[in-house]
């Protein structure tokens, strides 16, 4: 299998290595490679976003178009599971805030 299309550069796991430097296995602290198998494979958290001031443009409106936006916190949510005929998909369902 690519090592590119590993598990690992779709981690949560990685993505804490990168921003902190810390990770919970040696795979996750690896930047140049990826495993294709894992037992703590998580998918990355999504995050909220804010378009830049004064930046007028749409913030999500395609390539090069869309305004730029910043960090603004990760999105509150749990770890869901949705079965398939060749496997199992996790992805997060984010909390409806009003």
């Amino acid at each position: 299998m690519d090592e590119k299309k590993g598990l690992c550069f779709r981690c949560e796991h990685r993505a804490r290595f990168m921003e902190t430097g810390s990770g919970p296995r040696c795979e996750c602290q690896d930047r140049e490679k990826a495993v294709y198998s894992c037992y703590m494979y998580m998918p990355v958290k999504p995050i909220i976003t804010k378009r830049n001031d004064g930046d007028k443009r749409p913030q999500f409106s395609g390539y090069a178009l869309s305004a730029r936006s910043h960090y603004v916190r990760v999105a509150e949510g749990k770890l869901a599971m949705k079965k398939y005929k060749d496997g199992n998909a996790l992805y997060w369902e984010l909390k409806v805030i009003s």
